[in-house]
């Protein structure tokens, strides 16, 4: 058992005030995951995850006092959680701006062939789609999504998963 653990059963299981804690403990930043191990251990008096698992499911008393003692320190545990929230969006920001200087630069090359290999990837596979789809009696989603999957990137359509997932999120369902 990790760390992690025990911060996802306290955010699903310990209340409001530990579950600030559990948010410390599943995040990334080392500085946080340290504060929230620290304030565990200090409620639990356990020092490994999985002592500090059961002392938690199995002592109420534990789980209030670790409520007294973010509590005592919600301002720091929210400033912890901005800092790793900030870190999150900063981090997927500079990934899309990197693909994006990688999508440009192949279109800007001065080489023909690095300037039009994408877009004749993307046409190449369309066509190939569109070939699979009116020479068969029965064809498979399955192949024609793989098929359309460079065009479908070529056209900008890179974050539909992503959006999926958004939409997933916001209706409730995991």
């Amino acid at each position: 058992m990790e760390w992690k653990d025990v911060g996802a059963w306290l955010k699903g299981n310990a209340g409001t005030g530990a579950a600030l804690v559990g948010s410390l403990l599943t995040g990334n930043i080392p500085g946080a995951v340290a504060a929230g191990v620290a304030m565990v251990t200090s409620a639990t008096g356990q020092a490994s995850p999985d002592a500090a698992m059961t002392a938690l499911q199995g002592n109420p008393e534990a789980v209030l006092k670790l409520r007294e003692l973010a509590l005592q320190d919600e301002a720091s545990i929210r400033e912890h959680i901005r800092a790793m929230t900030e870190l999150e969006l900063v981090d997927q920001q500079r990934e899309h701006e990197q693909a994006q200087q990688t999508i440009r630069s192949g279109d800007n090359a001065e080489d023909p062939f690095v300037r039009r290999t994408r877009p004749g990837q993307s046409w190449l596979s369309l066509f190939a789609a569109l070939a699979y789809v009116f020479t068969r009696d029965d064809p498979s989603l399955e192949i024609l999504a793989l098929l359309l999957t460079l065009p479908w990137a070529y056209a900008g359509l890179r974050q539909v998963g992503k959006g999926m997932d958004y939409l997933a999120k916001i209706r409730g369902k995991p």
